[in-house]
C-alpha cells in the first residue's frame, strides 16, 4: 500500500516538492485507482480515466502515415493549412531560443505539419512528434493535442501528467481551432523539453490560435450574410482580438470564439437568435459605426456591456468561391515573419538569382542564422518559372545522419527494418518540377554529399533498396551560415560539390552590419506594432532601434511578435517589457555614454568644480592608464548613486537605464567589498 500524501501542515509531515507530489499522486492513481486530488487538474484526471485501457508504461508503436496518405489528409485540410502555416512558422520563430516544436493537427489529432527547434528535432522524432503520427488520446493517451481536442478548450500537459511514461520529459500546450460555425477545424500545439519550457508559451499559443481562427473566420463566414465586428476598444477592430458575428436577415448564423467570450454565451445558445434579442442599442439601419449595447437582462457581472462596432454589409456572398484567398488581417503573422529587405540591392540579388536558376545553375545563399536565407529562397521560388511547382525545404542540420539519406533519396518497400510497407519517394523526387531547398548544406555528411553531386550531374536518383534510377527535374537552392571554402580546405566539405554550388552566391548581410538597420527596424516596428495601435514609449523605441540584433531578422520578428502578444490595450510598451538582452544592451550603451560625457568634460569641467571634486577622484581621472570601459561604467553609476543619496530610481532616470542594472551593479560592488 502506498503511503498517504503529506499535507505539509504539521511538523511531522513536511511538504514534498511539487514534482514529487505529482509523481506520488500519479502512482496512487495508476496503482490503486485513487483520486489524485488537487495536485492534478481535473481535465487531466478525466483524460487518465478515458485512457485507462491503454498501457501507461509501454508506448504503442507509432508509425507515420505513408507519404501519399499524409498528402491526402493535408489536402483535405487545405484551407486550415493555408491560414495556419504562416502563423505556425512565426510562432516557431518567436520560440526559437527554446527547445520546442510547433505542431498543427487535424480534427482527428493527426499531426499535419511541424516547425521549430533544430536542437529538439531528434528527440521529437524519438517521441513520434512528427507529421503523419496520430496524437489523439486513443493512440497516445493523455497529451495536449488529443486532450485539448476531447476537452474542447486550451490546456497544458506537463511532465508526468502525460499518460505515457515516455512523454514525461515533455511540456505541451495546445488550443483547439474553431470555425465560425462552431465546428472543430484542428489544433495548434507547442511541445518542448520540460527543462526549457518558456514562461510565456501558453499565452503565445492562445494568441496564435486566435489569429488562425480570425483568418479562418474571415474566409469561411456563412454565405449570404452580413458581418458585425465589435470590440471594447475601436483600435482592436480589424485585429484578431475583435468579436465577429455573421447575420442573415437579422438572425445570428455564425460567431467566432471572441464573440462568444465577450457575450458570455455558448455557440448553440447564440446562433439562430435574432440580433435584436441580444443587443439593445443597434447601429442605425444596420450600417456604419456605432456603440453596440447588450440587453440589460443579459448582463453578467464583470463583463463589458457595450462595445465599439462596425458593419460589413454583404461580407460573404452566396456566390463566393470556397477556395478564395483573403488578404491577411492586421496583426497576422505574415507581418511578423522575417521579411526580405526590399531595397535596390536586394531586388538586384533576386533578379540575378532568378535568371541563374532559370539556366539550371544552383543558387547558394550565404548568411548568418536568422538573416532570411529561407525567406529569400521562397521569394526566389515565387519569382522563377517553377513557381507553380513545389517548394521542398530540407534542413540538413536537423535531420539525424541515419535518416537524412532515406529522407532525401527515398527507399523501397522492405529496404530496411522499420521501413514503411509502401516505401517513400524521398524529398528530391517530391521536388519534381519545382525547387529543392537544402538549408544548412554545410552540415550534410560527406558520404551524402557524394550522392547529391551524382544526382546533380546525372539528374537521376536511386532510392535505397532499388536497382533502378529515376530521372528528376528540379532547381536547386542551397543555404549555409558556414564558410564552405574553409570547410573544403579542412576536409569537411567535398571540393567537387563546392565547385558545383559556388557559381552564383547570394550573400545576405547581417542586420547589425546593414547601413539601413535603423530604418529597417523602424519599418518592422511600425508594421507589426504601431499600425495595430500598440504604442512604444520613447525609451523602449530607442532601445529597440539601438540594439544590434545578433539574431538578425528572426530575433527582431520574434521580439515584435512577443511584444504584440503581451501588449495591453491603451498602455504603451515600456523598457521593462522588452527582452532582457535588449534592456541590458541599452543599459550598457547608456553607461558608456555617461562615461564618455564625463571624460569629454576633463580637464575644463574638473577645473570649474575643483572645490567639489575629491582629490582621489581627480587623481583617478588623471591616471596614466585609464580603467577599462566596464570599470568606467561602474564608476559612473556609483558616482550618480552617491549624488542621488543612494536613490536607485532617481539615479536610473538620470542615467537613462533600468533600475535592475543599478541593482546588479550594487550587488556586484558589495560582493567585491
Amino acid at each position: 500500500m502506498l503511503e498517504p500524501l503529506p499535507h505539509g501542515s504539521g511538523a511531522s509531515a513536511p511538504a514534498l516538492p511539487a514534482a514529487q507530489q505529482l509523481q506520488l499522486a500519479r502512482r496512487r492513481f495508476f496503482d490503486e485507482g485513487a483520486d489524485p486530488g488537487a495536485l492534478v487538474p481535473q481535465s487531466i484526471v478525466r483524460s487518465w480515466r478515458r485512457c485507462a485501457p491503454l498501457p501507461a508504461s509501454e508506448a504503442p508503436q507509432a508509425e507515420p502515415l505513408p507519404g501519399a496518405a499524409l498528402d491526402s489528409r493535408r489536402e483535405a485540410q487545405g484551407r486550415l493549412r493555408r491560414h495556419a502555416l504562416p502563423e505556425l512558422e512565426a510562432l516557431a520563430e518567436a520560440l526559437a531560443p527554446t527547445r520546442a516544436m510547433v505542431l498543427l493537427a487535424d480534427p482527428e489529432g493527426l499531426v499535419l505539419d511541424a516547425a521549430g527547434s533544430d536542437a529538439f528535432m531528434t528527440k521529437a522524432q524519438r517521441l513520434a512528434l512528427m507529421p503523419g503520427i496520430d496524437w489523439s488520446e486513443r493512440s497516445r493517451g493523455t497529451n495536449a493535442i488529443g486532450t485539448a481536442l476531447t476537452e474542447g478548450h486550451a490546456l497544458s500537459v506537463v511532465g508526468p501528467q502525460h499518460y505515457l511514461e515516455q512523454n514525461a520529459a515533455l511540456a505541451c500546450t495546445a488550443t483547439p481551432l474553431l470555425g465560425p460555425d462552431g465546428r472543430l477545424r484542428g489544433v495548434l500545439d507547442v511541445s518542448g523539453d520540460l527543462r526549457c519550457v518558456h514562461d510565456q508559451t501558453a499565452s503565445l499559443v492562445r494568441v496564435t490560435g486566435q489569429m488562425i481562427e480570425h483568418r479562418l473566420a474571415l474566409d469561411e463566414g456563412p454565405a449570404g450574410s452580413d458581418l458585425l465586428r465589435f470590440a471594447h476598444d475601436p483600435a482592436l477592430l480589424g485585429s484578431h482580438r475583435e468579436a465577429l458575428l455573421w447575420l442573415r436577415d437579422g438572425v445570428v448564423v455564425g460567431a467566432n470564439r471572441c464573440a462568444l467570450r465577450m457575450l458570455g454565451m455558448r455557440f448553440e445558445h447564440l446562433v439562430t437568435r435574432r440580433a435584436a434579442d441580444v443587443f439593445a442599442a443597434w447601429p442605425p439601419a444596420g450600417r456604419g459605426q456605432a456603440c453596440l449595447q447588450l440587453h440589460h437582462h443579459l448582463l453578467q457581472p464583470g463583463r463589458h456591456a457595450q462595445w465599439a462596432s462596425a458593419w460589413v454589409p454583404g461580407a460573404v456572398r452566396a456566390s463566393t468561391p470556397q477556395c478564395r484567398e483573403t488578404p491577411p488581417p492586421p496583426g497576422s503573422a505574415d507581418t511578423a515573419r522575417p521579411p526580405l529587405v526590399d531595397d535596390e540591392a536586394q531586388r538586384l540579388r533576386l533578379e540575378r538569382a532568378t535568371r541563374v536558376l532559370a539556366a539550371g545553375i544552383p543558387v547558394l545563399v550565404q548568411g548568418e542564422s536568422g538573416a532570411g536565407k529561407e525567406v529569400f529562397a521562397r521569394r526566389l521560388h515565387a519569382a522563377c518559372a517553377r513557381a507553380a511547382g513545389p517548394f521542398v525545404a530540407v534542413n540538413c542540420a536537423a535531420l539525424p545522419e541515419a535518416l537524412i539519406e532515406s529522407e532525401l533519396f527515398g527507399y523501397e518497400a522492405g529496404a530496411f527494418t522499420g521501413a514503411h510497407r509502401q516505401g517513400r519517394p524521398g524529398l528530391i523526387r517530391e521536388a519534381e518540377g519545382g525547387v529543392l531547398f537544402l538549408d544548412e548544406i554545410g552540415d550534410m555528411p560527406l558520404a551524402l554529399q557524394a550522392r547529391l553531386l551524382r544526382v546533380l550531374q546525372e539528374r537521376e536518383v536511386r532510392s535505397l533498396g532499388s536497382a533502378r534510377a529515376r530521372s528528376v527535374d528540379f532547381a536547386l537552392v542551397c543555404a549555409t551560415h558556414r564558410d564552405l571554402r574553409a570547410m573544403v580546405d579542412a576536409g569537411h566539405f567535398r571540393a567537387d560539390l563546392y565547385y558545383r554550388l559556388q557559381h552564383f552566391v547570394v550573400a545576405l548581410p547581417s542586420l547589425r552590419d546593414d547601413p539601413r538597420r535603423h530604418a529597417h527596424v523602424h519599418d518592422m516596428l511600425e508594421r507589426t506594432l504601431e499600425n495595430r495601435g500598440i504604442e512604444l514609449s520613447p525609451t523602449a523605441r530607442e532601445a529597440l532601434l539601438g540594439y544590434p540584433w545578433p539574431g538578425n531578422w528572426r530575433e527582431l520578428a520574434g521580439t515584435c511578435r512577443t511584444l504584440e502578444a503581451l501588449a495591453h490595450p491603451g498602455l504603451p510598451v515600456e523598457l521593462d517589457d522588452l527582452p532582457a538582452p535588449v534592456r541590458e544592451a541599452f543599459a550598457d550603451a547608456a553607461g558608456a555614454r555617461c562615461v564618455a560625457s564625463e571624460q569629454s568634460a576633463t580637464p575644463l569641467a574638473l577645473g570649474r568644480r575643483a572645490a567639489q571634486v575629491a582629490a582621489g577622484e581627480a587623481t583617478e581621472e588623471a591616471a596614466e592608464h585609464a580603467p577599462d570601459l566596464r570599470s568606467l561604467t561602474a564608476a559612473a553609476m556609483q558616482r550618480t548613486l552617491d549624488a542621488c543619496g543612494g536613490n536607485v530610481s532617481r539615479a536610473a532616470r538620470m542615467l537613462g537605464v533600468h533600475r535592475s542594472t543599478l541593482y546588479r551593479h550594487h550587488a556586484a560592488a558589495a560582493r567585491e567589498r
